[in-house]
């Protein structure tokens, strides 16, 4: 019973590794394309990873909490927009219309240094 249970941890433990690597890349359509336009930010250990971010007009972000216990959300004062609480696993996404400064924290752990700023510019004629 014992090691039935170790190889189920191992397994889950695996499965997770996995799932946890294929959140850094690009994040893909229904259809297993490749969705360039969609950029992760994760919540983990009070931090926002990446804290600073520079993305192109029409981009959307998708912070998701990636901590095993701790709830979080974001919140930018300057428009008075907040996600709710994000649990584990859950995320929340944005899309960036306009050019700016986007700073934005998350309320529960703004004491703690739990800060972002997401910078939206206008796309370059080459891309």
């Amino acid at each position: 019973m014992r090691k039935r249970l170790l190889t189920l941890g191992v397994s889950l433990l695996a499965t997770l590794l996995i799932g946890g690597a294929a959140q850094a890349g690009s994040e893909k359509d229904a259809n297993g394309a490749a969705d360039d336009d969609v950029v992760v930010v994760d919540m983990v250990n009070n931090e926002f990873v990446p804290m600073e971010l520079e993305v192109t007009v029409g981009t959307t972000v998708r912070w998701l909490n990636v901590e095993r216990r701790s709830n979080h959300d974001i919140y930018f004062p300057e428009e008075d927009i907040a996600s709710g609480r994000l649990f584990p696993e859950e995320s929340w996404e944005r899309t960036f219309d306009e050019a700016g400064t986007y700073e934005y924290y998350c309320q529960p752990h703004e004491n703690r240094g739990m800060h972002g700023v997401i910078r939206v510019v206008e796309a370059s004629e080459d891309e």
